[in-house]
């Protein structure tokens, strides 16, 4: 554990709930192996109170950033005065940097962390069918990451209509050639990549985010949630003999580009 001094670089994580977040382990393991003076902790901000906490710490002088997670992607963008493009494509951001005049510069590297995590296992994309089933700050940057790999199509869901809507005309008016269709909960056997981008599976007794029944023997059953590491979706998938790919592996992909945002390690 990084030995906290009056020197000591601070990274707060901000989200609701927290308890299931990954981001401390990671993150401090990350400034020990690269012998930097910081340390990441989780702090427990409801969707109503953001804007209060994120004003406050932008007087804290010693605060490095804040790591945004569900349910806040979406809002923190609006609270930054810069943008990176992927927050500025996506319309949301999941890290703010704190500048020297105390504004904030925000940057999403869900999206790219995804599909670097893919990749990592040998997953190609290209020429590919997803079902993105979420279309909240997570599931709007995979579908752009997405549309940069190269995927040949795209099926959509959200309970929110208008969340869906949304981003369905975003990812059309790329002009990417990507098929961008508006579908329901549930995997087909054309989809090589399925992807449960809500937060369904966090908590005990929440309802199965999507339906498995007609998937694929080749699908890859993707969760983006961290804790549990194996969601009831992905234990559901595993005894259909499909292939599974946990949230970790986004987080895991996304730590030393974000720390490398945040100014506290060298960029690569």
């Amino acid at each position: 554990m990084t030995q906290i001094d009056g020197e000591t670089r601070i990274v707060a994580i901000l989200g609701d709930p927290i308890a299931q977040a990954k981001s401390p382990q990671l993150f401090n393991a990350l400034f020990e192996r690269h012998g930097v003076n910081a340390a990441l902790v989780p702090f427990h901000v409801p969707a109503t109170s953001l804007g209060t906490v994120l004003e406050g710490l932008r007087g804290v002088v010693n605060l490095a950033g804040v790591v945004v997670t569900v349910p806040h992607k979406l809002q923190a963008a609006a609270h930054a005065t810069h943008l990176s493009a992927a927050a500025q494509q996506t319309g949301a951001a999941n890290c703010l940097r704190r500048e020297a005049d105390g504004s904030w510069t925000g940057a999403m590297f869900d999206g790219s962390g995804f599909v670097s995590g893919l990749y990592g296992r040998g997953r190609e994309m290209r020429g590919k069918s997803a079902l993105i089933v979420g279309t909240g700050g997570a599931g709007v940057a995979v579908a752009h990451a997405l549309i940069d790999a190269g995927i040949a199509s795209i099926d959509l869901f959200d309970s929110n209509s208008a969340s869906l809507q949304r981003l369905a005309q975003a990812l059309r008016a790329r002009g990417s050639g990507t098929v961008i269709r508006e579908s329901v909960a549930r995997a087909q056997a054309v989809h090589d990549l399925v992807v449960n981008a809500t937060p369904c599976g966090m908590r005990p007794g929440d309802p199965m985010p999507l339906d498995l029944a007609d998937a694929g023997p080749h699908a890859v059953i993707a969760d983006l949630i961290m804790k549990p590491a194996e969601t009831p979706l992905l234990e559901e998938a595993k005894a259909r003999g499909l292939a599974v790919h946990p949230g970790r592996y986004l987080l895991e992909n996304s730590v030393e580009a974000m720390a490398a945002f945040l100014r506290l390690i060298a960029s690569t």
